[in-house]
């Protein structure tokens, strides 16, 4: 099984909130900063600050994902994939149970 995002980088994700339902993630990252392949529940992300990041997928295809301040995202889906940040930054993220 692939790790949680909590796992993977265990001193920039803080768990704000959490209950049977979903939990509240903030996350804090530094540039240049790798995240070893883990994986998300559906959820919904906020940029607090701007973020730019290289995002590849288990099967080894990359794609750069860009967050203006503000930008929110919902994926119904999940994703499961390894990160490289591009930029310092803050995301806000729930999780669905």
């Amino acid at each position: 099984m692939t790790k949680d995002v909590r796992s993977a980088a265990p001193k920039s994700v803080k768990i704000l909130y959490e209950n049977d339902t979903f939990r509240v993630l903030e996350m804090k990252f530094k540039k240049g900063q790798k995240l070893e392949m883990h994986s998300h529940p559906a959820n919904f992300v906020y940029a607090v600050t701007p973020m730019k990041f290289k995002s590849t997928s288990p099967d080894g295809k990359t794609s750069t994902v860009r967050m203006k301040k503000g930008e929110s995202n919902f994926s119904s889906e999940g994703s499961e994939h390894s990160i490289e940040n591009l930029t310092a930054g803050i995301l806000v993220q729930i999780e669905m149970k």
